[in-house]
C-alpha cells in the first residue's frame, strides 16, 4: 500500500512538472506570435513611399524654407540639413526594404 502512494504522489509530481514546463512553452509562443502580429501590423501601417516621391517632399521643403526663412540664414541651413538627412534615411529604408526582392544572394552586412 505505502508503495501505491508513493507511486502515486511521484507521477502526480512528474505530471505537474510536464504541464507547468508545457505552460510556459504555450506562454512563450503566444507572446511571439503577438510580437510578430504587432510588427507585421506596423509595417502595413508604415508610409511608404519611392525615391522619387521623397525627393519631391524633400524640394518642396526646400523651397519652403526658402520661402519662409531664407536660404542664408543659419536656422534656414540648419532645417535644410535636417530635411535632407530626413530624405537619406528615408530612400535607405525604402531601399533596404525592397532590397531582398532585388538581391535575395546578397547577404546583409
Amino acid at each position: 500500500m505505502n508503495q501505491l502512494l508513493i507511486i502515486t504522489v511521484v507521477l502526480l509530481v512528474f505530471l505537474l512538472i510536464i504541464m507547468g514546463g508545457r505552460r510556459y512553452r504555450v506562454e512563450k509562443a503566444d507572446e511571439e506570435k503577438e510580437s510578430r502580429k504587432a510588427e507585421k501590423d506596423k509595417w502595413s501601417k508604415e508610409n511608404v513611399r519611392s525615391e522619387k516621391e521623397i525627393q519631391i517632399t524633400q524640394s518642396h521643403l526646400h523651397s519652403t524654407i526658402n520661402d519662409q526663412i531664407g536660404s542664408d540664414n543659419r536656422d534656414g541651413k540648419l532645417l535644410k540639413k535636417i530635411v535632407d538627412e530626413w530624405a537619406e534615411l528615408k530612400i535607405k529604408r525604402f531601399t533596404e526594404r525592397r532590397s531582398w526582392v532585388r538581391n535575395p544572394d546578397q547577404e546583409k552586412e
